[in-house]
């Protein structure tokens, strides 16, 4: 994990104040042995027909890149897309990446924010959105977007 700080500068009370900061750069930096992708775009949402309560599902897609990892070998970025059932919080969601390489790996997720691959690059292992906020339960089924930091492995 790295650290660095950030000056900030705040008007109180009529007096300005410079404080310096920590700034945590470990969702934007997945670390271990496993890597991820270092950036993204943003975790979209939009309710679509579908399985969920009321016949509807979100669909999501988000795109990824500086990607680092063993399990992703000569992979540089990705198109993640995916198909989550509206409010139905015991219900799978299935998605894919789809790979600059020309691969493609299909991904199952559940409503705690893992990922896993089941089939092509990374078969078997599991990641999650590192997301500029803390993706609970009720947003992961619902339709609201969201700015990936990064993406990281995490088994």
């Amino acid at each position: 994990m790295f650290a660095r700080s950030a000056l900030v500068s705040v008007v109180c009370c009529g007096a300005a104040l410079s404080l310096s900061l920590p700034l945590s750069l470990a969702a934007a930096d997945p670390g271990g042995a496993l890597g991820g992708c270092r950036h993204g775009g943003v975790l979209t949402g939009a309710l679509i027909p579908g399985t969920g309560s009321v016949g509807q599902s979100v669909h999501r897609e988000a795109d990824v890149w500086a990607c680092s990892s063993p399990l992703l070998p000569g992979i540089e970025s990705g198109h993640f897309t995916a198909e989550l059932p509206f409010n139905a919080l015991d219900s799978p969601s299935l998605g894919r990446f789809d790979w600059t390489d020309g691969s493609v790996s299909r991904v199952i997720g559940r409503p705690n924010g893992l990922w896993t691959i089941v089939d092509g690059p990374g078969n078997g292992h599991t990641f999650r959105f590192d997301l500029a906020q803390e993706m609970n339960v009720w947003w992961y089924h619902w339709n609201h977007s969201m700015p990936v930091e990064s993406v990281s492995f995490l088994a």
